[in-house]
């Protein structure tokens, strides 16, 4: 069966409580968009205009609006490219990631957003021996760098720096076009002078190349499969087959763990009122034994089982303990429904 999970990154990085302890583990969640499935080599093409120097860049003073400066953005477009190829290349599906540098885009004219047709598209695949592009047809970068004194007589400053893109993602004939907006936003200390609270912030130039690499990055993750931490908690209790699965868990050995924590879920007696307690917190850990095995319907089986006896506790705790497996459950269900998808 796909595994959707890592090895445990981290065992039992933190007590909580008398009774759970709490493990780290990595999930893969699927791509927001999926242009790029199934992609071997993609090909990032610069389509964009250069910005001009003195355009959507605000220097205010006190609230009032300065001459606007000069900033040069001729490389922008490249820094988002060359950012969203690194992140690429940590798609293990993607085994070629490049970058066409110089900008298909001849119009010169910035305002004017021009994107290209599919056999313009088709043709790139054809000429790079790639599978895919993920095009930048318009980078607009602008920002605001305000100063203004403070009541206790010092000085503050910020700066707050825009980004809005226009991409195309092309892949065997499928496009799919959509517009991203980053913010970025640097702040001084207070200061008892207004040059030494601006000095404290980047300069304009760093500070949109920087945003640039940013939208690179964020593009890129929309459309590649991302690896997340996600807490799991384990039950602990003083109970020999407790203690015992735990530390089968504690060295990944997880059919061991499931066998010892069903000595007391075993053959689908009615729990005694002195072991409910044990009973609930075997079947959780259970579920997320199965859950590192990737055997997901398994899980959900246990889960439910446990929300069941939680349940039938009849006490405060227990009815917490029903929330959080209730929130656990809508977990394993969804990585279930992934795996059946694939």
């Amino acid at each position: 069966m796909n595994r959707i999970l890592t090895l445990l990154l981290l065992f039992l990085s933190l007590y909580i409580n008398a009774q759970q302890w709490r493990f780290w583990i990595d999930e893969k969640h699927p791509a927001t968009h999926n242009i790029l499935n199934n992609a071997k080599s993609v090909l990032l093409v610069n389509n964009a205009v250069v910005q001009p120097e003195g355009f959507g860049h605000t220097i205010a003073i006190d609230g009032e609006r300065q001459e606007s400066e000069q900033v040069d953005l001729t490389d922008a477009a490249l820094y988002s490219l060359f950012a969203a190829t690194q992140t690429l290349e940590y798609d293990p599906d993607i085994l070629r990631v490049e970058i066409l540098e110089h900008t298909q885009n001849q119009s010169n004219n910035f305002y004017s957003r021009k994107t290209l047709s599919s056999t313009q598209m088709q043709g790139i695949c054809n000429r790079y021996a790639v599978d895919a592009l993920l095009i930048i047809n318009q980078l607009v970068l602008y920002n605001i760098r305000e100063s203004f004194p403070l009541e206790d007589g010092s000085y503050y400053a910020y700066l707050q720096a825009y980004a809005q893109a226009h991409w195309t993602a092309y892949n065997h004939g499928k496009v799919l076009s959509f517009t991203t907006a980053d913010t970025l936003v640097w702040e001084s200390q207070p200061m008892y002078t207004r040059a030494r609270a601006l000095e404290q912030l980047p300069t304009t130039q760093e500070a949109l190349l920087y945003l640039a690499q940013t939208t690179g990055d964020s593009i890129a993750r929309l459309l590649t499969p991302q690896w997340i931490a996600s807490a799991r908690y384990l039950y602990d209790c003083s109970c020999e087959h407790i203690q015992a699965g735990l530390n089968s868990f504690r060295y990944q050995r997880w059919e061991e763990a499931i066998h010892h924590w069903q000595q007391i879920t075993t053959d689908g007696a009615t729990p005694t009122k002195a072991n409910k307690k044990a009973a609930a917190m075997a079947a959780a850990n259970i579920a997320i034994a199965y859950e590192m095995l990737g055997d997901y319907s398994s899980a959900c089986a246990y889960a439910n089982e446990a929300c069941h006896l939680f349940g039938a506790w009849k006490t405060a705790y227990g009815r917490q303990q029903q929330v959080n497996i209730r929130y656990y459950l809508e977990q394993l269900q969804d990585k279930k429904e992934q795996v059946y998808a694939q």
